[in-house]
């Protein structure tokens, strides 16, 4: 039996989502035309923190 994907934080992905090496969240779907689309997320879930990025 093939073992689920998880996230750094041990939560199990969903299918068509992915945890980049950067830790960013990436969501993919296929729109009414057929075009793949991607979104991308520093969270997953409401509850998660965003990264603090300084401006420099």
């Amino acid at each position: 039996m093939s073992e689920k994907r998880k996230d750094n934080r041990r939560r199990i992905l969903r299918n068509g989502e992915i945890q980049e090496s950067s830790g960013r969240y990436r969501y993919k779907y296929v729109d009414a035309f057929g075009d793949a689309k991607y979104v991308r997320s520093w969270r997953l879930d409401i509850h998660d923190p965003v990264p603090f990025v300084s401006a420099l």
